[in-house]
């Protein structure tokens, strides 16, 4: 009996941290809850993995981490960014997750060089680097031509 209730305790203790997938948001939604949307152009992107900041359960847990460099073309809600700025933004997505959890999927999708974007942004406190709204606070207008 004992041993019951201590996989049980176990058992409910991991399920108390975990998240769902985040469902889309609406146009209406990422209008409201946007500090601020801006358009432009990707100028770059970089990718690194590392330890996750979302998942903090046990076991190993990373995420790939994208920063994007976004030549600002206009703006349409927020103060502080300005047509031609070239602002940093970071999205993210689950890369290794064991065990695998349930839980935030990331931002979906993420841009590549040259993609002309609409991006519904939150300003990050603590960098200089904005945060798209999850899970689809990027939306890709126009994809970049393919150079062979």
């Amino acid at each position: 009996m004992k041993q019951l209730i201590g996989i049980v305790t176990i058992f409910a203790l991991g399920i108390g941290g975990l998240q769902a997938a985040k469902v889309p948001m609406s146009q209406k939604e990422l209008k409201k809850e946007a500090s601020h949307i801006a358009s432009g152009k990707v100028i770059s992107v970089t990718a690194k993995v590392q330890k996750s900041k979302i998942k903090r359960s046990l076991g190993l847990h990373r995420d790939k981490v994208y920063t994007i460099k976004l030549k600002v073309a206009s703006v349409s809600k927020g103060n502080g960014v300005e047509v031609g700025q070239e602002i940093l933004i970071e999205a993210w997505q689950p890369s290794t997750r064991i065990p695998p959890v349930p839980g935030l999927q990331g931002h979906e999708p993420v841009p590549e060089k040259g993609d002309t974007v609409e991006m519904y942004l939150l300003k990050n406190k603590k960098s200089k680097a904005y945060e798209p709204l999850l899970p689809n606070g990027i939306e890709i207008t126009k994809k970049a031509k393919k150079t062979k």
